[in-house]
C-alpha cells in the first residue's frame, strides 16, 4: 500500500503540472462508421461528423454536420483514432480535407487550430508481476487497511483534543 501511495504521490503532480506540448485540433465531434453506415452512404471509410463546434477550424473550413471525412492530406481516415492522430500532429497547418456530403465528394482546406496538451515523461520503477501479487495480496491489503484505520482513529482523537483546546 505504501508503494502504491508513493507512486500516486509521484505521478499526481506530474499529471497536474507536467510539461505542455501543442497539438492540432479541428473542432468536430465524430463517430466511426459501422459497416451498415458505409454501405448506406456508399463510402469505404471515414468518420461521420456529428457536431461542428462554434468558432473552430472545422466551422471556418465549411465542414458540416452529416459530412463524412474520408481523407486528410491524402491519408485515408479509417476511424476516429486515425483522424485524431493526423490532426494532433499538425497544429496551425493547412490541410486538405476530402468529404463525402450527400452523395458527392467535396474537397476543402482547413487551417487546423492549436491547443496545449499535457504531456508526462515518467521514469517510474514499475514493480514486477510477482511484486504486484505481493502488494495486492488480501492479507497485505487487510493489514494496510487496518493501519489506515488506526491512523484515522488517531487523527480523530487529535482533532477532538484540538476542539477542546479551542473552546
Amino acid at each position: 500500500m505504501r508503494k502504491t501511495v508513493g507512486i500516486i504521490l509521484l505521478i499526481l503532480p506530474l499529471m497536474l503540472f507536467g510539461d505542455r506540448e501543442t497539438m492540432g485540433y479541428l473542432g468536430v465531434s465524430t463517430q466511426n462508421l459501422s459497416e451498415a453506415m458505409k454501405i448506406a452512404l456508399g463510402v469505404p471509410n471515414g468518420v461521420l461528423v456529428e457536431k461542428v463546434h462554434d468558432d473552430t477550424p472545422a466551422e471556418e473550413g465549411g465542414i458540416e454536420v452529416g459530412d463524412v471525412i474520408t481523407r486528410i492530406n491524402n491519408i485515408e481516415i479509417t476511424g476516429y483514432k486515425v483522424l485524431k492522430e493526423i490532426v494532433k500532429g499538425k497544429p496551425n497547418e493547412r490541410v486538405a480535407v476530402m468529404i463525402h456530403r450527400k452523395g458527392k465528394k467535396v474537397s476543402t482546406t482547413v487551417t487546423l487550430g492549436e491547443r496545449e496538451e499535457s504531456k508526462m515523461n515518467l521514469e517510474v520503477d514499475i514493480p514486477d508481476i510477482s511484486d504486484l501479487k505481493t502488494l495486492l495480496s488480501t492479507e497485505e491489503l487487510q493489514k494496510n487497511i487496518d493501519d489506515i484505520r488506526d491512523q484515522l482513529e488517531q487523527l480523530k482523537e487529535e482533532i477532538q483534543q484540538l476542539r477542546k483546546q479551542l473552546k
